[in-house]
């Protein structure tokens, strides 16, 4: 890649000439502004692909000025150096929560300033290959990886695209059950039909609050697609019935109406389903229904070869969904990842990938995994404790509020996922964080 635009944000003339004359012999196109007004003017007249900010300035300090670049999305396109004479980590990590690419101390290497543009351009590159070479591919869907489950996860999904019975996946939670859901829809030659998606707890409210007209739309928008239906072996028996119904006879009576609907059926379970027939809970003609072709997701633990691709999957996923800088995981880290027990499985990975996107650059290394993976142990250890001096409220609310907030951080926030996953009403939900004093978006 070509050594592309720079912009020089520094007060002290010196500076400025200096860094001009450097950047300008190694070929990179060289603006300078001398205060936050002329930063301004510069990066609208002409997006710079690099701009080295300086901290301290007279009239609108380096950190006002990163506020409001990202305030005009400049980020999305600008890699921001930040300089500082009399830097504090404190500022620096302000910066880098703000999306500064890099934190540099003056009296300034001129070494260093080469090397680290040229490490910004080298990830500008990537992110512009990632970005292309995504949009060429065909959206991933199937299983992932190169392990004998994975392979032959894919080859189930192949051959049940040519049937339309129900399926039964059971896996752990947080395994991909509802990827594999959808790779088996769009797969299958019910693709142009719709997917939806029901949690049992959902089905079930429908029926208790005698709101079978809402019920009754879902159940229409899947006729001649897929209806998938979460925590199967949760149903109330009324739901139970209708579903087999939907099975059996292709229609279901509600609202004092029978309605033909032709409707695949995927059911999810965390692998308690026989145990709910067992003790009476689930009727035992639906689960022999629903178990003619069973398939178990294995956890994640139990394949960490696979660990290389699922990386790469969720790091372009994030790069091309929300924008986020092109990461590599160094090899010791990805060692570092097959060794981890995931008792979180996919979710987990996803999770941390995430994280170690938003919160750093370059390349992710071994020690920056180490430290995350640390800190999860640490947060679930803190969870798991109990603190008898409480009384019982006390301790519930704790454990509850320790619950959801983890359930909101696997969601990434998202109320109506954490309502499904926890079988809480939304309206209850707010109400409980409220209480409990969680924030959606920021949970601790």
């Amino acid at each position: 890649m070509k050594p592309g635009k720079l912009l020089i944000v520094d007060d002290e003339k010196d500076i400025r000439n200096l860094m001009h004359e450097i950047f300008a012999e190694e070929g990179y196109q060289v603006d300078t502004a001398a205060n936050g007004v002329q930063a301004k003017q510069a990066w609208r007249q002409s997006l710079p692909d690099i701009m080295f900010l300086d901290v301290w300035m007279p009239d609108v300090d380096g950190i006002s000025l990163l506020k409001d670049m990202q305030q005009e999305s400049l980020l999305e396109h600008t890699k921001v150096i930040m300089m500082s004479g009399h830097g504090t980590i404190e500022t620096a990590i302000e910066a880098t929560k703000l999306g500064a690419y890099d934190f540099l101390e003056k009296p300034l290497s001129l070494a260093k300033l080469i090397v680290t543009a040229e490490r910004a351009m080298e990830n500008i590159r990537l992110n512009q290959e990632n970005r292309q070479l995504k949009q060429k591919l065909p959206e991933q869907f199937l299983p992932i990886g190169k392990s004998k489950s994975m392979v032959s996860l894919r080859e189930t999904v192949e051959r049940l695209a040519k049937f339309t019975m129900p399926v039964l996946i059971e896996g752990e939670s947080g395994s991909g059950k509802h990827h594999l859901a959808r790779a088996l829809h769009k797969t299958s030659s019910r693709k142009d039909g719709a997917i939806v998606e029901l949690s049992a707890y959902d089905f079930n409210r429908h029926l208790e609050q005698m709101q079978e007209s809402a019920l009754l739309q879902q159940l229409r928008q899947a006729d001649m697609g897929t209806l998938v239906i979460a925590n199967i072996e949760q149903l109330n028996l009324d739901a139970q019935n209708i579903l087999t119904d939907l099975i059996q006879n292709k229609m279901v009576q509600m609202d004092e109406q029978k309605i033909a609907l032709d409707i695949r059926i995927i059911a999810l379970s965390r692998g308690e389903l026989e145990l709910a027939v067992e003790h009476g809970n689930f009727r035992d003609e639906l689960y022999q229904r629903l178990k003619v072709m069973p398939i178990g997701i294995p956890a994640l633990r139990q394949h960490t070869e696979d660990i290389p691709e699922l990386l790469e999957f969720f790091i372009n996923h994030y790069v091309t969904r929300d924008g986020l800088e092109y990461r590599h995981f160094s090899v010791p880290a990805q060692n570092t990842l097959r060794q981890y027990a995931w008792p979180g499985n996919l979710k987990e990975l996803q999770n941390l990938v995430q994280r170690i996107l938003i919160l750093g650059n370059g390349e992710v290394t071994d020690e920056e995994v180490r430290n995350y993976l640390k800190e999860s142990q640490s947060e679930s250890s803190q969870a798991a404790n109990v603190d008898t001096t409480l009384n019982l409220k006390e301790a519930k609310d704790r454990l509850e509020a320790a619950y959801l907030s983890q359930l909101l951080r696997e969601t990434g926030g998202n109320v109506a996922e954490t309502a499904k996953r926890s079988g809480i009403d939304r309206t209850n939900l707010y109400r409980k964080l409220k209480n409990l004093g969680i924030d959606p978006k920021n949970p601790i």
